[in-house]
Protein backbone atom coordinates (compact mmCIF):
# COMPACT_ATOMS: atom_id res chain seq x y z
CA UNK A 1 0.00 0.00 0.00
CA UNK A 2 1.20 3.49 -0.84
CA UNK A 3 2.43 5.70 2.01
CA UNK A 4 1.23 8.96 0.45
CA UNK A 5 -1.36 9.85 -2.19
CA UNK A 6 -0.18 12.62 -4.51
CA UNK A 7 -2.94 14.70 -6.13
CA UNK A 8 -1.94 16.86 -9.10
CA UNK A 9 -4.41 19.20 -10.79
CA UNK A 10 -3.38 19.75 -14.39
CA UNK A 11 -4.51 22.51 -16.70
CA UNK A 12 -2.36 23.11 -19.78
CA UNK A 13 0.87 22.40 -17.88
CA UNK A 14 2.54 20.56 -20.77
CA UNK A 15 6.20 19.68 -20.23
CA UNK A 16 6.09 20.78 -16.58
CA UNK A 17 3.72 17.95 -15.75
CA UNK A 18 5.93 15.37 -17.42
CA UNK A 19 8.98 16.58 -15.47
CA UNK A 20 6.99 16.55 -12.24
CA UNK A 21 5.92 12.93 -12.78
CA UNK A 22 9.49 11.91 -13.55
CA UNK A 23 10.55 13.33 -10.19
CA UNK A 24 7.73 11.57 -8.35
CA UNK A 25 8.69 8.20 -9.80
CA UNK A 26 12.09 8.55 -8.13
CA UNK A 27 10.51 8.94 -4.67
CA UNK A 28 12.07 6.98 -1.82
CA UNK A 29 8.63 5.85 -0.57
CA UNK A 30 5.67 4.22 -2.41
CA UNK A 31 3.23 6.76 -3.84
CA UNK A 32 -0.30 6.69 -5.14
CA UNK A 33 -0.37 9.28 -7.92
CA UNK A 34 -3.54 10.74 -9.39
CA UNK A 35 -3.67 13.50 -12.01
CA UNK A 36 -6.94 15.38 -12.46
CA UNK A 37 -6.96 17.04 -15.85
CA UNK A 38 -9.22 20.09 -15.92
CA UNK A 39 -10.04 20.15 -19.62
CA UNK A 40 -6.53 20.89 -20.92
CA UNK A 41 -6.22 21.85 -24.59
CA UNK A 42 -2.42 21.79 -24.89
CA UNK A 43 -2.05 18.05 -25.43
CA UNK A 44 -1.01 17.19 -21.88
CA UNK A 45 -4.15 15.06 -21.49
CA UNK A 46 -3.05 12.91 -24.41
CA UNK A 47 0.40 12.54 -22.86
CA UNK A 48 -1.18 11.40 -19.61
CA UNK A 49 -3.36 8.93 -21.41
CA UNK A 50 -0.33 7.28 -22.98
CA UNK A 51 1.66 7.35 -19.73
CA UNK A 52 -1.22 5.83 -17.79
CA UNK A 53 -0.77 2.43 -19.35
CA UNK A 54 2.86 2.04 -18.25
CA UNK A 55 2.94 3.79 -14.88
CA UNK A 56 1.21 3.97 -11.51
CA UNK A 57 -0.41 7.29 -12.41
CA UNK A 58 -4.21 7.40 -12.33
CA UNK A 59 -5.86 9.88 -14.69
CA UNK A 60 -9.19 11.63 -14.13
CA UNK A 61 -10.45 13.69 -17.06
CA UNK A 62 -12.80 16.64 -16.69
CA UNK A 63 -14.39 17.93 -19.90
CA UNK A 64 -14.15 21.54 -18.70
CA UNK A 65 -12.13 23.43 -16.12
CA UNK A 66 -13.96 22.75 -12.85
CA UNK A 67 -11.62 24.85 -10.73
CA UNK A 68 -8.78 23.83 -8.45
CA UNK A 69 -10.80 22.96 -5.34
CA UNK A 70 -13.28 20.70 -7.21
CA UNK A 71 -10.44 18.86 -8.94
CA UNK A 72 -8.53 18.38 -5.67
CA UNK A 73 -11.58 16.85 -4.00
CA UNK A 74 -12.04 14.52 -6.99
CA UNK A 75 -8.43 13.37 -6.68
CA UNK A 76 -8.64 12.86 -2.92
CA UNK A 77 -11.81 10.75 -3.23
CA UNK A 78 -10.10 8.44 -5.72
CA UNK A 79 -7.17 7.64 -3.39
CA UNK A 80 -6.82 5.61 -0.19
CA UNK A 81 -3.45 6.49 1.42
CA UNK A 82 -3.59 7.95 4.94
CA UNK A 83 -1.71 11.11 3.91
CA UNK A 84 -2.46 13.27 0.87
CA UNK A 85 0.06 15.56 -0.84
CA UNK A 86 -1.28 18.39 -2.97
CA UNK A 87 1.38 19.10 -5.58
CA UNK A 88 1.28 21.57 -8.45
CA UNK A 89 2.39 20.17 -11.83
CA UNK A 90 5.00 22.92 -12.24
CA UNK A 91 6.97 21.72 -9.21
CA UNK A 92 10.39 20.04 -9.21
CA UNK A 93 10.76 17.69 -6.28
CA UNK A 94 13.69 15.78 -4.79
CA UNK A 95 13.37 11.98 -4.36
CA UNK A 96 13.47 12.27 -0.55
CA UNK A 97 11.18 15.32 -0.15
CA UNK A 98 7.85 13.54 0.34
CA UNK A 99 9.25 11.01 2.81
CA UNK A 100 10.80 13.78 4.94
CA UNK A 101 7.67 15.91 4.90
CA UNK A 102 5.66 12.88 6.04
CA UNK A 103 8.21 12.19 8.79
CA UNK A 104 7.93 15.79 10.02
CA UNK A 105 4.15 15.43 10.22
CA UNK A 106 4.50 12.21 12.22
CA UNK A 107 6.77 13.93 14.75
CA UNK A 108 4.40 16.86 15.20
CA UNK A 109 0.67 16.61 15.79
CA UNK A 110 -0.65 18.78 12.99
CA UNK A 111 -3.40 18.87 10.45
CA UNK A 112 -1.28 19.89 7.48
CA UNK A 113 2.33 20.67 6.61
CA UNK A 114 4.18 22.43 3.84
CA UNK A 115 7.82 22.85 2.90
CA UNK A 116 10.10 25.61 1.68
CA UNK A 117 8.95 26.60 -1.81
CA UNK A 118 11.39 28.35 -4.15
CA UNK A 119 10.47 30.01 -7.42
CA UNK A 120 12.38 29.23 -10.59
CA UNK A 121 14.29 32.46 -9.91
CA UNK A 122 15.74 30.96 -6.70
CA UNK A 123 13.79 33.17 -4.28
CA UNK A 124 11.53 31.88 -1.56
CA UNK A 125 7.95 32.21 -2.78
CA UNK A 126 5.72 34.46 -0.75
CA UNK A 127 2.95 31.91 -0.20
CA UNK A 128 4.93 29.11 1.41
CA UNK A 129 4.60 30.49 4.97
CA UNK A 130 1.88 33.02 5.74
CA UNK A 131 -0.21 34.75 8.33
CA UNK A 132 -3.98 35.04 7.98
CA UNK A 133 -4.77 37.72 5.36
CA UNK A 134 -6.58 40.23 7.55
CA UNK A 135 -7.53 43.58 6.05
CA UNK A 136 -4.63 45.35 7.77
CA UNK A 137 -2.10 42.73 6.64
CA UNK A 138 -3.47 42.84 3.09
CA UNK A 139 -2.92 46.60 3.02
CA UNK A 140 0.66 46.10 4.25
CA UNK A 141 1.24 43.57 1.47
CA UNK A 142 -0.11 46.10 -1.03
CA UNK A 143 2.35 48.71 0.30
CA UNK A 144 5.24 46.28 -0.29
CA UNK A 145 8.63 47.33 1.09
CA UNK A 146 7.17 50.59 2.39
CA UNK A 147 5.03 48.69 4.91
CA UNK A 148 7.99 46.56 5.99
CA UNK A 149 10.12 49.69 6.40
CA UNK A 150 7.58 50.98 8.94
CA UNK A 151 7.77 47.67 10.81
CA UNK A 152 4.21 46.57 9.97
CA UNK A 153 3.23 42.91 9.75
CA UNK A 154 2.10 41.67 6.37
CA UNK A 155 0.69 38.35 5.20
CA UNK A 156 3.97 36.81 4.02
CA UNK A 157 6.72 35.65 6.36
CA UNK A 158 9.45 35.49 3.72
CA UNK A 159 11.10 38.68 4.98
CA UNK A 160 11.66 37.04 8.36
CA UNK A 161 14.66 34.81 8.98
CA UNK A 162 14.24 31.20 8.00
CA UNK A 163 13.72 28.95 11.04
CA UNK A 164 16.10 26.03 11.63
CA UNK A 165 13.33 23.56 12.50
CA UNK A 166 9.60 23.14 11.81
CA UNK A 167 7.33 25.85 13.22
CA UNK A 168 3.61 26.48 13.36
CA UNK A 169 2.22 29.08 10.95
CA UNK A 170 -1.24 30.22 9.91
CA UNK A 171 -1.00 28.79 6.38
CA UNK A 172 1.31 27.07 3.89
CA UNK A 173 1.25 26.90 0.10
CA UNK A 174 -1.25 24.66 -1.67
CA UNK A 175 1.42 24.05 -4.30
CA UNK A 176 3.17 21.66 -1.86
CA UNK A 177 0.91 20.74 1.07
CA UNK A 178 0.51 17.42 2.90
CA UNK A 179 -2.66 16.72 4.88
CA UNK A 180 -3.80 13.76 6.98
CA UNK A 181 -6.85 12.15 5.40
CA UNK A 182 -8.60 12.19 8.78
CA UNK A 183 -8.05 15.95 8.94
CA UNK A 184 -9.52 16.42 5.49
CA UNK A 185 -12.56 14.33 6.37
CA UNK A 186 -13.05 16.33 9.58
CA UNK A 187 -13.33 19.66 7.73
CA UNK A 188 -15.01 18.34 4.58
CA UNK A 189 -12.17 18.76 2.08
CA UNK A 190 -11.61 21.89 0.05
CA UNK A 191 -14.31 24.53 -0.28
CA UNK A 192 -15.54 24.20 -3.87
CA UNK A 193 -16.86 27.75 -3.79
CA UNK A 194 -13.35 28.89 -4.71
CA UNK A 195 -12.33 28.50 -8.34
CA UNK A 196 -8.65 29.49 -8.14
CA UNK A 197 -6.57 30.95 -5.28
CA UNK A 198 -7.40 31.29 -1.57
CA UNK A 199 -8.67 27.69 -1.28
CA UNK A 200 -5.42 26.71 0.48
CA UNK A 201 -5.75 29.62 2.92
CA UNK A 202 -9.36 28.62 3.52
CA UNK A 203 -8.41 24.98 4.20
CA UNK A 204 -5.64 25.96 6.63
CA UNK A 205 -8.03 28.32 8.44
CA UNK A 206 -10.69 25.60 8.86
CA UNK A 207 -8.11 23.10 10.06
CA UNK A 208 -6.92 25.55 12.71
CA UNK A 209 -10.50 26.35 13.71
CA UNK A 210 -10.97 22.60 14.24
CA UNK A 211 -8.04 22.59 16.67
CA UNK A 212 -5.33 21.34 14.29
CA UNK A 213 -2.06 23.17 13.69
CA UNK A 214 -0.33 24.01 10.39
CA UNK A 215 3.36 23.13 10.16
CA UNK A 216 6.02 24.83 8.06
CA UNK A 217 9.01 22.53 7.46
CA UNK A 218 12.09 24.50 6.28
CA UNK A 219 14.21 21.35 5.88
CA UNK A 220 12.18 20.13 2.89
CA UNK A 221 12.09 22.15 -0.32
CA UNK A 222 10.68 22.18 -3.84
CA UNK A 223 10.98 24.51 -6.82
CA UNK A 224 7.72 25.91 -8.16
CA UNK A 225 7.41 27.66 -11.51
CA UNK A 226 4.14 29.38 -10.42
CA UNK A 227 1.66 30.25 -13.12
CA UNK A 228 2.67 27.60 -15.65
CA UNK A 229 -1.01 26.76 -16.20
CA UNK A 230 -2.35 30.31 -16.03
CA UNK A 231 0.35 32.33 -17.80
CA UNK A 232 -1.74 32.67 -20.98
CA UNK A 233 -4.83 34.00 -19.14
CA UNK A 234 -3.55 36.45 -16.51
CA UNK A 235 -6.72 38.56 -16.41
CA UNK A 236 -8.90 35.58 -15.60
CA UNK A 237 -6.46 34.55 -12.88
CA UNK A 238 -6.62 38.03 -11.31
CA UNK A 239 -10.41 37.97 -11.48
CA UNK A 240 -10.70 34.67 -9.63
CA UNK A 241 -7.98 35.66 -7.16
CA UNK A 242 -9.93 38.77 -6.14
CA UNK A 243 -13.22 36.84 -6.02
CA UNK A 244 -11.51 34.35 -3.71
CA UNK A 245 -10.25 37.20 -1.55
CA UNK A 246 -13.81 38.48 -1.12
CA UNK A 247 -15.20 35.01 -0.37
CA UNK A 248 -12.51 34.36 2.24
CA UNK A 249 -13.13 37.71 3.91
CA UNK A 250 -16.91 37.31 4.02
CA UNK A 251 -16.61 33.75 5.31
CA UNK A 252 -14.29 34.38 8.26
CA UNK A 253 -14.68 38.07 9.12
CA UNK A 254 -16.98 39.26 11.89
CA UNK A 255 -17.26 42.91 10.80
CA UNK A 256 -20.45 44.82 9.99
CA UNK A 257 -22.16 44.90 6.62
CA UNK A 258 -20.64 48.32 5.96
CA UNK A 259 -17.21 46.84 6.64
CA UNK A 260 -17.84 44.11 4.09
CA UNK A 261 -18.82 46.66 1.44
CA UNK A 262 -15.73 48.74 2.21
CA UNK A 263 -13.62 45.64 1.80
CA UNK A 264 -15.30 44.87 -1.56
CA UNK A 265 -14.47 48.41 -2.64
CA UNK A 266 -10.84 47.93 -1.60
CA UNK A 267 -10.65 44.63 -3.53
CA UNK A 268 -12.25 46.22 -6.59
CA UNK A 269 -9.76 49.08 -6.62
CA UNK A 270 -6.90 46.64 -6.19
CA UNK A 271 -8.21 44.52 -9.08
CA UNK A 272 -8.32 47.54 -11.38
CA UNK A 273 -4.77 48.40 -10.31
CA UNK A 274 -3.56 44.87 -11.10
CA UNK A 275 -5.24 44.91 -14.51
CA UNK A 276 -3.55 48.21 -15.32
CA UNK A 277 -0.19 46.73 -14.28
CA UNK A 278 -0.78 43.71 -16.54
CA UNK A 279 -1.73 45.91 -19.50
CA UNK A 280 1.21 48.29 -19.10
CA UNK A 281 3.80 45.66 -18.15
CA UNK A 282 2.63 42.71 -20.23
CA UNK A 283 5.62 42.85 -22.55
CA UNK A 284 8.22 42.86 -19.78
CA UNK A 285 7.86 39.36 -18.37
CA UNK A 286 10.90 37.78 -16.78
CA UNK A 287 11.97 34.67 -18.67
CA UNK A 288 12.50 31.51 -16.69
CA UNK A 289 14.55 28.42 -17.54
CA UNK A 290 12.85 25.24 -18.73
CA UNK A 291 11.82 22.78 -16.02
CA UNK A 292 13.95 19.95 -17.43
CA UNK A 293 17.11 22.03 -17.29
CA UNK A 294 16.44 23.15 -13.70
CA UNK A 295 15.78 19.56 -12.64
CA UNK A 296 18.93 18.24 -14.31
CA UNK A 297 21.12 20.82 -12.56
CA UNK A 298 19.57 20.78 -9.08
CA UNK A 299 18.82 17.07 -8.71
CA UNK A 300 21.98 15.65 -10.27
CA UNK A 301 24.23 13.43 -8.15
CA UNK A 302 27.39 14.31 -10.09
CA UNK A 303 29.60 17.26 -9.21
CA UNK A 304 28.81 20.63 -10.76
CA UNK A 305 30.15 24.18 -10.79
CA UNK A 306 28.85 27.39 -9.20
CA UNK A 307 29.40 30.67 -11.03
CA UNK A 308 28.93 33.60 -8.66
CA UNK A 309 27.81 36.60 -10.69
CA UNK A 310 26.14 36.19 -14.04
CA UNK A 311 25.99 39.68 -15.54
CA UNK A 312 29.59 40.48 -16.41
CA UNK A 313 32.07 39.88 -19.22
CA UNK A 314 33.88 36.89 -17.73
CA UNK A 315 30.68 35.03 -16.79
CA UNK A 316 29.40 35.58 -20.32
CA UNK A 317 32.20 33.30 -21.57
CA UNK A 318 32.68 31.03 -18.53
CA UNK A 319 29.16 29.56 -18.56
CA UNK A 320 29.22 28.33 -22.19
CA UNK A 321 32.70 26.84 -21.67
CA UNK A 322 31.55 24.91 -18.61
CA UNK A 323 28.35 23.83 -20.30
CA UNK A 324 30.35 22.61 -23.29
CA UNK A 325 32.21 20.26 -20.94
CA UNK A 326 28.85 18.67 -19.95
CA UNK A 327 29.12 20.14 -16.45
CA UNK A 328 26.06 21.12 -14.43
CA UNK A 329 26.34 24.88 -13.93
CA UNK A 330 24.49 26.89 -11.29
CA UNK A 331 24.82 30.63 -11.88
CA UNK A 332 23.95 32.86 -8.93
CA UNK A 333 23.00 36.39 -9.89
CA UNK A 334 20.64 39.16 -8.76
CA UNK A 335 19.82 40.04 -12.37
CA UNK A 336 16.15 39.92 -13.36
CA UNK A 337 16.88 38.04 -16.58
CA UNK A 338 17.01 34.33 -15.73
CA UNK A 339 17.47 32.73 -19.16
CA UNK A 340 20.81 31.16 -20.10
CA UNK A 341 21.02 29.77 -23.59
CA UNK A 342 23.28 26.93 -22.52
CA UNK A 343 22.42 23.35 -21.76
CA UNK A 344 23.04 22.16 -18.20
CA UNK A 345 23.05 25.74 -16.87
CA UNK A 346 20.49 27.66 -14.80
CA UNK A 347 20.56 31.08 -13.16
CA UNK A 348 19.12 31.56 -9.66
CA UNK A 349 19.11 34.34 -7.09
CA UNK A 350 21.85 34.02 -4.41
CA UNK A 351 19.06 33.63 -1.84
CA UNK A 352 18.67 30.03 -3.02
CA UNK A 353 22.13 28.99 -1.86
CA UNK A 354 21.58 30.62 1.51
CA UNK A 355 18.19 29.04 2.26
CA UNK A 356 18.07 25.67 0.51
CA UNK A 357 18.22 22.72 2.98
CA UNK A 358 21.53 20.85 3.19
CA UNK A 359 20.02 17.64 1.84
CA UNK A 360 18.67 19.44 -1.24
CA UNK A 361 21.96 21.11 -2.16
CA UNK A 362 23.53 19.80 -5.35
CA UNK A 363 27.17 18.71 -5.12
CA UNK A 364 29.10 21.78 -6.27
CA UNK A 365 32.83 21.23 -5.79
CA UNK A 366 34.05 23.97 -8.13
CA UNK A 367 33.34 27.69 -7.80
CA UNK A 368 34.21 30.50 -10.19
CA UNK A 369 33.56 33.91 -8.65
CA UNK A 370 33.15 36.63 -11.29
CA UNK A 371 31.55 39.15 -8.94
CA UNK A 372 33.74 41.62 -6.99
CA UNK A 373 36.00 39.52 -4.76
CA UNK A 374 35.02 41.41 -1.58
CA UNK A 375 31.46 39.95 -1.84
CA UNK A 376 32.74 36.39 -1.62
CA UNK A 377 32.91 36.27 2.18
CA UNK A 378 29.09 36.58 2.33
CA UNK A 379 28.85 33.07 0.91
CA UNK A 380 31.27 31.35 3.28
CA UNK A 381 28.62 29.15 4.92
CA UNK A 382 26.97 28.24 1.62
CA UNK A 383 30.32 27.37 0.02
CA UNK A 384 31.18 25.01 2.84
CA UNK A 385 27.73 23.40 2.66
CA UNK A 386 28.21 22.79 -1.07
CA UNK A 387 31.49 20.96 -0.42
CA UNK A 388 33.64 23.34 -2.48
CA UNK A 389 37.12 22.00 -3.26
CA UNK A 390 38.42 24.48 -5.89
CA UNK A 391 37.70 28.19 -6.19
CA UNK A 392 38.72 30.83 -8.73
CA UNK A 393 38.12 34.50 -7.91
CA UNK A 394 38.88 37.64 -9.90
CA UNK A 395 40.51 40.59 -8.18
CA UNK A 396 42.20 43.38 -10.17
CA UNK A 397 45.60 44.89 -10.87
CA UNK A 398 44.06 48.03 -9.35
CA UNK A 399 45.16 46.59 -6.02
CA UNK A 400 48.71 47.69 -6.95
CA UNK A 401 48.25 50.40 -9.60
CA UNK A 402 45.89 52.44 -7.43
CA UNK A 403 47.62 51.73 -4.13
CA UNK A 404 49.03 55.26 -3.84
CA UNK A 405 45.99 57.04 -5.30
CA UNK A 406 44.74 60.13 -3.45
CA UNK A 407 41.20 59.63 -4.78
CA UNK A 408 38.96 58.46 -1.91
CA UNK A 409 36.82 56.19 -4.07
CA UNK A 410 39.89 54.49 -5.52
CA UNK A 411 41.41 54.07 -2.08
CA UNK A 412 38.16 52.48 -0.93
CA UNK A 413 38.25 50.04 -3.86
CA UNK A 414 41.85 49.08 -3.05
CA UNK A 415 40.94 48.41 0.60
CA UNK A 416 38.03 46.19 -0.44
CA UNK A 417 40.21 44.26 -2.89
CA UNK A 418 42.81 43.71 -0.17
CA UNK A 419 40.15 42.54 2.28
CA UNK A 420 38.68 40.16 -0.30
CA UNK A 421 42.04 38.62 -1.15
CA UNK A 422 43.04 38.23 2.51
CA UNK A 423 39.73 36.56 3.33
CA UNK A 424 40.00 34.14 0.42
CA UNK A 425 43.57 33.18 1.27
CA UNK A 426 42.52 32.45 4.86
CA UNK A 427 39.40 30.56 3.73
CA UNK A 428 41.38 28.38 1.35
CA UNK A 429 44.09 27.44 3.86
CA UNK A 430 41.65 26.90 6.75
CA UNK A 431 39.30 24.62 4.79
CA UNK A 432 41.76 22.88 2.48
CA UNK A 433 40.24 24.54 -0.58
CA UNK A 434 42.45 25.15 -3.60
CA UNK A 435 42.15 28.84 -4.53
CA UNK A 436 43.32 30.88 -7.49
CA UNK A 437 43.17 34.68 -7.19
CA UNK A 438 43.45 36.35 -10.59
CA UNK A 439 44.42 40.00 -11.01
CA UNK A 440 43.53 41.03 -14.58
CA UNK A 441 44.20 44.34 -16.28
CA UNK A 442 41.49 46.13 -18.30
CA UNK A 443 38.91 43.52 -19.40
CA UNK A 444 37.16 43.77 -22.76
CA UNK A 445 35.29 41.51 -25.14
CA UNK A 446 31.88 41.11 -23.48
CA UNK A 447 28.66 43.09 -23.49
CA UNK A 448 28.85 44.46 -19.97
CA UNK A 449 32.19 46.27 -19.62
CA UNK A 450 32.25 50.02 -19.09
CA UNK A 451 35.81 50.75 -20.17
CA UNK A 452 36.63 49.83 -23.77
CA UNK A 453 32.97 49.87 -24.87
CA UNK A 454 32.45 53.28 -23.24
CA UNK A 455 35.28 54.75 -25.30
CA UNK A 456 33.99 53.03 -28.46
CA UNK A 457 30.48 54.39 -27.95
CA UNK A 458 31.87 57.87 -27.35
CA UNK A 459 33.89 57.74 -30.59
CA UNK A 460 30.94 56.30 -32.53
CA UNK A 461 28.62 59.04 -31.27
CA UNK A 462 30.90 62.09 -31.34
CA UNK A 463 33.32 61.11 -34.10
CA UNK A 464 36.18 62.38 -31.94
CA UNK A 465 37.70 61.68 -28.54
CA UNK A 466 37.16 64.65 -26.19
CA UNK A 467 40.80 65.20 -25.24
CA UNK A 468 44.31 64.44 -26.42
CA UNK A 469 45.70 61.21 -24.92
CA UNK A 470 49.44 61.42 -24.10
CA UNK A 471 51.76 59.23 -26.17
CA UNK A 472 53.69 57.82 -23.21
CA UNK A 473 52.26 55.08 -21.03
CA UNK A 474 51.21 51.55 -22.02
CA UNK A 475 48.15 49.34 -21.51
CA UNK A 476 47.50 45.60 -22.01
CA UNK A 477 43.74 44.98 -22.29
CA UNK A 478 42.81 41.33 -21.76
CA UNK A 479 39.93 39.52 -23.44
CA UNK A 480 37.27 38.11 -21.10
CA UNK A 481 37.33 34.76 -22.89
CA UNK A 482 41.06 34.36 -22.14
CA UNK A 483 40.20 34.70 -18.46
CA UNK A 484 37.34 32.21 -18.74
CA UNK A 485 39.58 29.70 -20.52
CA UNK A 486 42.19 30.04 -17.78
CA UNK A 487 39.59 29.63 -14.99
CA UNK A 488 37.96 26.55 -16.52
CA UNK A 489 41.35 25.00 -17.26
CA UNK A 490 42.55 25.60 -13.71
CA UNK A 491 39.56 23.93 -12.00
CA UNK A 492 40.04 20.93 -14.31
CA UNK A 493 43.72 20.67 -13.37
CA UNK A 494 42.93 19.50 -9.81
CA UNK A 495 45.74 21.59 -8.31
CA UNK A 496 46.08 22.38 -4.60
CA UNK A 497 47.12 25.36 -2.52
CA UNK A 498 46.48 29.10 -2.89
CA UNK A 499 47.95 31.09 -5.78
CA UNK A 500 47.80 34.75 -6.80
CA UNK A 501 48.62 35.65 -10.39
CA UNK A 502 48.47 38.87 -12.38
CA UNK A 503 47.48 38.55 -16.03
CA UNK A 504 47.35 40.90 -18.99
CA UNK A 505 46.74 40.86 -22.72
CA UNK A 506 49.43 39.82 -25.20
CA UNK A 507 50.04 43.29 -26.64
CA UNK A 508 51.59 46.15 -24.65
CA UNK A 509 50.06 49.11 -26.50
CA UNK A 510 50.93 52.76 -26.17
CA UNK A 511 48.01 55.03 -25.47
CA UNK A 512 48.10 56.37 -29.03
CA UNK A 513 48.22 52.87 -30.57
CA UNK A 514 45.29 51.78 -28.37
CA UNK A 515 43.22 54.77 -29.46
CA UNK A 516 44.02 54.15 -33.13
CA UNK A 517 42.71 50.58 -32.82
CA UNK A 518 39.56 51.76 -31.06
CA UNK A 519 38.86 54.37 -33.75
CA UNK A 520 39.47 51.77 -36.44
CA UNK A 521 37.09 49.30 -34.77
CA UNK A 522 34.16 51.71 -35.26
CA UNK A 523 35.20 52.81 -38.74
CA UNK A 524 36.62 56.22 -37.81
CA UNK A 525 39.92 57.99 -38.27
CA UNK A 526 41.87 59.04 -35.20
CA UNK A 527 40.71 62.47 -34.04
CA UNK A 528 41.30 63.87 -30.55
CA UNK A 529 40.44 67.35 -29.30
CA UNK A 530 43.32 69.39 -27.82
CA UNK A 531 41.70 69.73 -24.38
CA UNK A 532 44.00 69.87 -21.37
CA UNK A 533 43.97 67.07 -18.83
CA UNK A 534 43.06 69.44 -15.99
CA UNK A 535 39.80 70.44 -17.70
CA UNK A 536 38.96 66.79 -18.35
CA UNK A 537 39.42 66.04 -14.66
CA UNK A 538 37.00 68.84 -13.76
CA UNK A 539 34.45 67.46 -16.22
CA UNK A 540 34.83 63.94 -14.80
CA UNK A 541 34.45 65.23 -11.25
CA UNK A 542 31.21 67.02 -12.15
CA UNK A 543 30.00 64.05 -14.19
CA UNK A 544 30.59 61.66 -11.31
CA UNK A 545 27.87 63.43 -9.32
CA UNK A 546 25.35 62.76 -12.10
CA UNK A 547 26.58 59.44 -13.55
CA UNK A 548 27.53 57.61 -10.37
CA UNK A 549 30.01 54.80 -11.05
CA UNK A 550 29.77 55.09 -14.85
CA UNK A 551 32.70 57.43 -15.48
CA UNK A 552 36.39 56.95 -14.60
CA UNK A 553 37.74 58.90 -11.65
CA UNK A 554 39.73 62.12 -12.26
CA UNK A 555 42.80 60.31 -10.86
CA UNK A 556 42.71 57.99 -13.87
CA UNK A 557 43.81 60.90 -16.08
CA UNK A 558 47.02 61.27 -14.09
CA UNK A 559 47.81 57.57 -14.60
CA UNK A 560 47.58 57.76 -18.39
CA UNK A 561 51.26 58.66 -18.62
CA UNK A 562 52.24 55.70 -16.39
CA UNK A 563 53.43 52.49 -18.03
CA UNK A 564 51.10 49.75 -16.68
CA UNK A 565 52.41 46.95 -18.87
CA UNK A 566 53.39 43.67 -17.23
CA UNK A 567 54.71 40.22 -18.03
CA UNK A 568 52.58 37.05 -18.15
CA UNK A 569 55.53 34.73 -17.46
CA UNK A 570 54.36 33.88 -13.94
CA UNK A 571 50.80 33.16 -15.10
CA UNK A 572 52.06 30.98 -17.97
CA UNK A 573 54.17 28.96 -15.55
CA UNK A 574 51.55 28.54 -12.82
CA UNK A 575 48.25 28.23 -14.70
CA UNK A 576 49.21 27.62 -18.35
CA UNK A 577 47.77 31.01 -19.36
CA UNK A 578 47.66 32.26 -22.95
CA UNK A 579 46.41 35.62 -24.23
CA UNK A 580 45.29 36.85 -27.61
CA UNK A 581 46.20 40.08 -29.38
CA UNK A 582 44.00 43.09 -28.72
CA UNK A 583 41.01 43.00 -31.08
CA UNK A 584 38.29 45.42 -29.92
Amino acid sequence: MADVAVVIVNYNSGAFLKQCLLGLRQSTIPLEIVVVDNGSIDGSAEFLGKANGVSDCQLIRNVTNQGFAVAVNQGIQSTTAEDVLLLNPDCIIQPHSIARLKLAMQREECGAAGGLVFGFDGREQAGCRRRDPTLARSVVKLLGKLGIWFGLQGVDLTMESLPKSPIQVDAVSGAFMMIHRESLDAVGGMDEGYFLHFEDLDLCRRLRNAGMSILFVPTVSVLHRQGASSRERPFRVEWHKHLGMCRYRLKFSQVSQIGHWLFRLFVGVHFIWRVCCLVLGGGRKTKMPASGRVASVLTTTSSGTVVLGGRNDVAEYVVPRLSGLARSVLVLSRARERTLFCRNAVMLHPEYLGKVPDDDLPLLEDVICTMPIWHLSKYEGALLRCGVRRLVAFSSTSITTKLDSMDQKEKHVVRRLQEGERWLESFGRSNNVACLIVRPTIIYGGHFNRSIRLVQNMIRTLGVFPFDIPEEGARQPIHADDLSQMAVGWINSKVTGVEIVSVAGRDALSNRALMELLFRSVGRKLRMLPVRARYVQIILQCGSWVFRGLLPSPAAIDRLAVDLGQSNDEAIEKVDFSARSFTP
